[in-house]
């Protein structure tokens, strides 16, 4: 079974338990964590994640983040991107604050459409457009209070004990959320 086949099993286990709502937001947070490698099949069959989730009786709403870097660049006033390019740890900066902004406001503008929030699962995809410019830990922290379900993080990366690494590259960190792993 290649990692991807039992990511989905091991989701398929954790949905299937009852979900309790009233939790606080850091407690219902999910980390699907793959090999980066993976990311491509992964995305091949997020549909069968959709399925799975919807056969245990929970909506299911996706949000991508995949292109959301180049948007967020090319809507910046064009002097102001030229100076950054000349200082590119100013694109750095500007993404921890104003495109963490963006991001959470696009995240919270895709929940008020949904029609019952508090059971629906937010599968979040496309963070290694976050590479380099925006910690996915940072991100997390500013969506807690933006949604009233169920956060499932696709995370490329690794998990050991509490410590995730986004892409095996940066230094982890510390996050209770629950895991869902790609091995047995």
């Amino acid at each position: 079974m290649n990692r991807i086949d039992q990511l989905l099993e091991n989701f398929r286990s954790h949905i299937q338990m009852p979900l309790r709502p009233g939790l606080p937001a850091s407690q219902r947070v999910w980390f699907a964590v793959y090999p980066a490698t993976e990311e491509r099949r992964l995305i091949n069959r997020i549909d069968d994640f959709e399925i799975v989730t919807k056969e245990a009786g929970h909506p299911w709403f996706r949000i991508d983040l995949k292109g959301s870097l180049s948007r967020w660049l090319t809507s910046v006033d064009e002097d102001e991107r030229e100076q950054w390019f000349q200082n590119p740890g100013d694109i750095e900066l500007y993404a921890k604050t104003e495109w963490k902004e963006v991001l959470t406001e696009f995240f919270q503008n895709e929940v008020a459409g949904v029609e019952t929030p508090e059971r629906t699962v937010f599968a979040l995809t496309g963070l290694m457009d976050l590479y380099d410019f925006l910690h996915v830990s940072d991100l997390i922290e500013s969506l807690e209070s933006t949604f009233p379900g169920y956060l499932l993080v696709f995370f490329p990366g690794e998990k050991e004990g509490n410590t995730y690494r986004f892409l095996d590259a940066r230094t982890g960190w510390n996050y209770l959320a629950a895991p869902i792993l790609s091995d047995k």
